[in-house]
């Protein structure tokens, strides 16, 4: 997944730091006179957000930086309002939001500052070593609801788990897995599939459900889960066997 952050144009990006551009004037107060930046979007990339705004703090402690997650979405919403001048994204810039934003007065500029991966989780408990993207296709887009039909008997039903439809990963996730990387645009995902607002509610929810099965991002990842190495749709196996993608 290539993680992006939707910029203002340079200059103006530049004006919010130095002149507090778009805040409210000075009414005098030492914590009016500090300039402010705002970063909304992708709970993905919050880690490297507040990374960035704690390392620019310790140069410039003068800058008030708030940063907020909400999702990719959000963050370029914010950002065509005016209420960020950072957007942190999970995933491209889309036309239409180009448009929005240049409708109202803002220019946007996608700066790659890094590449993420998504991993599939399961609870610990959970029976199967891998997994495969046609298999993660039929789960999340409800075609196949029962973890015996995926060789894993005596669990029940599969409780799917994915974030929101405002977050980048969402997105990505649809298009790589659910889409099967384009071969059947007519899947999305099964309504049954409980939608978080962020990584760490997937990542909990899974934790604490036995037949549960979801994705975050790789820098989420902790011992509360089992992660699941996927089998990409470009490998076909040799009857000795073949490896399954493990995240790294």
């Amino acid at each position: 997944v290539r993680i992006t952050a939707a910029l203002l144009a340079l200059a103006i990006l530049l004006a919010a730091l130095t002149g507090g551009c778009g805040r409210p004037e000075s009414t005098g107060s030492e914590s009016d006179d500090r300039d402010a930046v705002a970063q909304i979007g992708s709970t993905t990339m919050l880690p490297l957000a507040e990374g960035w705004q704690k390392a620019f703090n310790r140069k410039h402690p003068d800058v008030d930086i708030s940063v907020s997650g909400g999702g990719s979405g959000t963050g370029i919403r914010a950002l065509i309002a005016g209420t960020a001048e950072i957007a942190n994204s999970s995933r491209d810039i889309k036309e239409k939001e180009i448009v929005q934003a240049r409708e109202a007065g803002v220019t946007p500029v996608e700066h790659v500052v890094a590449y993420d991966g998504i991993a599939v989780i399961v609870h610990p408990s959970n029976r199967l070593d891998e997994i495969s993207v046609e298999q993660l296709s039929d789960i999340f887009s409800g075609r196949v609801t029962s973890w015996a039909g995926l060789g894993a008997t005596g669990m029940g039903n599969t409780q799917v788990v994915s974030r929101d439809s405002a977050s980048g990963t969402y997105e990505a996730f649809k298009e790589l897995v659910v889409t099967m990387g384009g071969r059947d645009n007519t899947r999305d995902y099964a309504a049954a599939v409980l939608k978080q607002a962020s990584n760490q509610a997937v990542l909990a929810l899974v934790a604490r459900t036995k037949n549960g099965i979801g994705y975050v991002g790789l820098g989420y990842l902790d011992e509360s889960v089992k992660v699941l190495p996927v089998i990409p749709l470009s490998m076909h196996r040799p009857l000795d066997g073949g490896e399954a993608v493990a995240p790294t």
